[in-house]
């Protein structure tokens, strides 16, 4: 039987860039800004200068007890052409460990905003070497904001509609001065995510006043917020406002755990981590009693259970798995092994799954070159598919757990990753080549550690059918160790990219997976 290695199956852990766009929206408020005028929720009084105090705050991030990252905060002000500018720089910082080997993100975001809080530009860049910046540059202009995102090299533009009634990325810094809320309070707002490109509605609820203690201080009056946003339904954000409308720490789950975002001085912030680095994979492996043979068997049969939540809500029923509801909180999930397609009718499937797309550039030359050196002079669709997955299984060799998620373009080039790179570069292939495709998300047996933990991988449609591919393990398909938890073409219409690991997010260190039979493949 062959031995799987833990570097050699990557737990998906693009997961935390779900929260980089999280933490970048609530650092730009956890400041202590000066008071401005008080307006009605929501909307803006026209004419009126927001009260705005030059300088710079930071933030220190945890996951529980030990520190993840630092946030800084900067403010100035310029006057251009007799008006003043405000602009606003937000640096995020994230260093943690998967699988032992270390992954450093950060995230830089500028705003340019009139004196009333209107945006008028801005520049948002995520970085997470080796891999290639994100960067994405946005103008808002007659009614219109103008994105431009550069991604590998490859640009693309987009407009959106923009309202008056329309905040900046920075609004969440200043909502709570300008309209205190009391217990039982509600209010919402349209306000953009420079990481997503997109403009979110954000809904709060105040709580009740509660005492928070800030790392390192004493015991403040807070009165607690639950926040909900439209592109990441389902996360609920814990805010705590002080007396002077400043957001002081938020909470998030993550991954099983609680992230907490608080103030802090620029030396707290600064602080050297411990050397004991959070190494987010072991935390979050499912243990499970052992599946012999799991990534060639025909079928398994699980029992999912999660203590107060549903687990149907964030598992696909589909071709190869069926969701049984036990109760509320506990599912039976039975994973079947694709049949291979045996005809080869035209494909009756959406454009979405075939053209290119800012992270699956099929008519890349890289790409491209790669395909057709993995297909050859093969024409059954289903082995070149097969010869596509095997050879992104062993041409890509360097395993780079540092990385957390590169375009097909870039892994073109470079042939390193982990599971995200092989799933990306395989489903870019196979359109390449006039097969669709689309990634999917969720979790893999990892015999080595007798647990699930967070994965990605391909499928192909053929025989009016979702066939999974998995270059990671380059079996030849996959049995049924695998458990899916969304897919997701990566069109500029779908959710942003970072959406798709919410489900991860939410459900690892929750979930709870028994084996109820197994029944191996057919030799």
């Amino acid at each position: 039987m062959q031995v799987f290695l833990p570097q050699r199956l990557s737990a998906l852990f693009v997961a935390s860039l779900g929260w980089l766009s999280l933490l970048c929206l609530l650092t730009t408020g956890l400041s202590a800004c000066s008071q401005s005028p008080a307006v009605e929720s929501g909307k803006k009084t026209a004419g009126t200068d927001i009260e705005v105090k030059e300088g710079e705050d930071w933030q220190v991030i945890y996951i529980e007890d030990q520190k993840v990252g630092y946030a800084r905060n900067q403010t100035r002000l310029e006057e251009r052409s007799g008006k003043k500018v405000v602009h606003k720089q937000n640096d995020f910082y994230l260093k943690f460990k998967r699988f032992g080997q270390t992954l450093n993100m950060s995230v830089h975001l500028q705003t340019e905003e009139s004196a009333q809080g209107e945006l008028l530009s801005y520049q948002y860049e995520m970085q997470n070497p080796p891999a290639g910046s994100t960067v994405s540059k946005g103008v808002v202009q007659d009614g219109q904001l103008t994105v431009e995102t550069n991604i590998a090299n490859q640009t693309a533009q987009t407009k959106l509609k923009w309202k008056p009634d329309d905040h900046p990325p920075t609004y969440i810094d200043r909502v709570f001065r300008e309209s205190p809320m009391q217990p039982g309070e509600k209010k919402s707002f349209s306000m953009l995510l420079a990481e997503f490109s997109k403009i979110t509605e954000v809904n709060l609820k105040a709580v009740d006043f509660e005492s928070v203690v800030i790392p390192g201080g004493t015991g403040v009056k807070c009165l607690h917020v639950e926040m909900q946003q439209s592109l990441i339904p389902g996360l609920t954000t814990d805010l705590y406002i002080n007396e002077a409308g400043d957001l002081v720490k938020s909470s998030t789950d993550f991954l099983g755990a609680k992230m907490y975002v608080y103030q802090a001085s620029k030396t707290e912030a600064l602080k050297e981590l411990s050397g004991k680095e959070l190494d987010l994979a072991m935390q979050a492996l499912i243990p499970v009693s052992p599946i012999p043979r799991a990534h060639d068997t025909e079928q398994v049969v699980y029992e999912i259970a999660m203590e107060n939540d549903d687990p149907a809500k964030y598992v696909v029923a589909g071709d190869t798995q069926q969701v049984k509801k036990r109760d509320a909180n506990q599912i039976e999930l039975t994973v079947t092994k694709a049949p291979v397609p045996e005809v080869f009718p035209a494909a009756k499937i959406d454009a979405e799954f075939v053209k290119p797309t800012q992270f699956l550039q099929s008519a890349d030359a890289g790409v491209m070159k790669h395909a057709n050196a993995a297909v050859g002079s093969e024409t059954n669709p289903w082995k070149q598919a097969l010869l596509m997955e095997k050879y992104v299984h062993q041409n890509l060799k360097k395993k780079n757990f540092s990385t957390a998620l590169a375009s097909a373009a870039e892994v073109a080039r470079n042939m390193e990753g982990d599971c995200t790179e092989h799933a990306m570069l395989l489903a870019a292939m196979l359109r390449a080549q006039k097969l669709p495709s689309r990634v999917a998300v969720g979790l893999v047996y990892i015999p080595t550690q007798k647990s699930f933990c967070g994965h990605m991988w391909t499928e192909v449609f053929l025989d009016q059918h979702w066939i999974p591919l998995d270059a990671t393990l380059g079996k030849g398909g996959i049995g049924a160790g695998h458990i899916k938890l969304k897919d997701s073409s990566l069109a500029e219409s779908e959710p942003a990219p970072l959406a798709l690991f919410l489900p991860v997010i939410q459900s690892v260190g929750k979930l709870k997976i028994s084996v109820l039979d197994c029944r191996p493949r057919a030799q």
